[in-house]
């Protein structure tokens, strides 16, 4: 660091000073950036030793899961990072500085793995099959993510303290002292909030039992390839009472169309032979048959609202007992509040929904309280503290002060699942599409509608 008297040094003393600052804070940068990549290496080989020892057997959603953890997973590490770029000010020396930044960050890592550790305990326990895969994944990912983040990273971040003291310790700022009134647009947000529940609402009325897979409903639900386009009008007439629906649509995946039919239980394989027999030019092949008796569909609808009525209202006993009621009451209403959009979004966008958008429900529902808790967490501190002013004032300062570790997780996290949505492959194309939808909508609600309504609701109360 330069000493208090550079003011008088020579311009040549200056200019070496400034060099050697750069230098050893692009060295830590590197070095930062190379702590992070192992420990999430360390952090996925434990995960995928837990599988084996278990025995478990990693299906499509059980990968889904995997890349959700390596998203989510980053969060413990910014959160520590972000403590320690904090406590820099404060302390004589380096390993002062990251000890005080991994004290402080463990409050908001515990609570927000805790909450969805509880929502993927009430998915493992009411879902069924590949529900069941994503949530154990999920579950064992969360456990090596927080062995990875307090134990490997906590030892190269003392090591590299210990090794270069205080002055290797330099971290770059995405917001240098943030001051934005975000309680102040509550209100645009609230219309926001309403106008996107409303739009919903209104496409899941149009679209009625369509909205539903034959996952909930029952039924067959057949997808095919062709190479020659007959008019939809034709193919429904052809089929007749064999099929309820007939639709060409976009292939999630590519830019081919196919043809999706739905029909009652049995009838799938029937209809699929019957258009191959009126239409020999089209050349209609088979890609997919889902097969689901109406009874097994009516038993898994049930299951799914017990999973979300039961993981709502865990979450809710946890915060209210971490927290207080209000913070609770502020936490919920932005989970269903996120829920209920991403919903109703998917639905906008004309996809069904089916078993294991459950599961992608319910991470959504772990995101957004995730990500809150944090948020929280930083209030409860700042409202310890004894800061001078109202609730607002320092409700204000807390998000302020997270906001650059909520916006750094959110990215990685959807940059995670992006990669999802685009290469991985037509099975959990709408489960990665629910899940880019509710991160975006849980980082909003986070900041604009969780703390707005715990502010409410907590009224006059000190």
């Amino acid at each position: 660091f330069p000493s208090h008297d550079t003011a008088t040094a020579s311009s040549t003393e200056k200019a070496s000073t400034t060099s050697a600052l750069m230098t050893t804070t692009k060295a830590f940068m590197v070095k930062k950036s190379a702590r992070q990549s192992i420990s999430s290496h360390v952090k996925i080989l434990i995960l995928l030793g837990l599988l084996a020892q278990f025995g478990f057997t990693l299906t499509l959603p059980g990968l889904a899961g995997l890349i959700l953890t390596i998203g989510i997973g980053v969060d413990a590490n910014v959160l520590v990072f972000e403590r320690i770029r904090e406590e820099m000010n404060r302390h004589r020396s380096g390993i002062e500085t990251v000890s005080s930044g991994f004290q402080h960050a463990f409050s908001s890592i515990l609570d927000a793995n805790v909450t969805t550790v509880i929502a993927a305990a009430i998915l493992f326990w009411q879902g069924s099959g590949p529900v069941q895969g994503f949530a154990t994944v999920l579950c064992l990912g969360i456990f090596s993510s927080l062995f990875a983040a307090l134990v490997v990273s906590r030892t190269g971040a003392e090591w590299l303290a210990d090794k270069g003291g205080k002055a290797k310790l330099h971290m770059f700022r995405l917001f240098e002292e943030a001051k934005f009134n975000f309680l102040g647009w509550r209100k645009p947000a609230y219309a926001l909030s309403i106008l996107l529940l409303g739009a919903g609402i209104a496409a899941t009325a149009m679209r009625g039992v369509n909205a539903l897979g034959v996952d909930f409903t029952g039924g067959d639900l057949v997808t095919l390839s062709f190479q020659e386009k007959i008019d939809d009008g034709r193919v429904r007439s052809a089929l007749g009472n064999l099929a309820e629906v007939a639709q060409y649509q976009r292939s999630p995946v590519g830019q081919d169309e196919i043809l999706s039919l739905r029909t009652a239980f049995g009838n799938g394989e029937p209809a699929v032979a019957k258009l191959q027999q009126d239409f020999p030019s089209a050349g209609f092949t088979q890609i997919q048959l889902d097969k689901v008796a109406p009874i097994v569909g009516e038993e898994l609808k049930k299951n799914a609202l017990i999973a979300l009525i039961l993981g709502v209202v865990g979450i809710f006993l946890y915060v209210a007992w971490r927290f207080e009621p209000a913070f609770a009451i502020g936490a919920i209403v932005a989970l269903i509040h996120d829920v209920f959009i991403s919903l109703g979004v998917f639905v906008l966008l004309g996809r069904e929904l089916s078993l294991p958008m459950v599961g992608a429900i319910l991470a959504v529902a772990g995101y957004s309280i995730n990500d809150t808790i944090v948020i929280f967490d930083r209030i409860r501190e700042t409202f310890r503290g004894g800061l001078h002013g109202n609730k607002a004032e320092a409700m204000n300062l807390a998000i302020n002060q997270t906001l650059s570790r909520t916006l750094m997780t959110s990215a990685t996290t959807f940059l995670a699942v992006l990669v999802l949505f685009l290469f991985g492959g037509r099975v959990i194309n709408d489960f990665a599409l629910i899940l880019l939808i509710g991160i975006a909508v849980g980082t909003y609600s986070s900041i604009f509608i969780a703390s707005p309504i715990a502010l409410l609701a907590g009224g006059k109360r000190k």
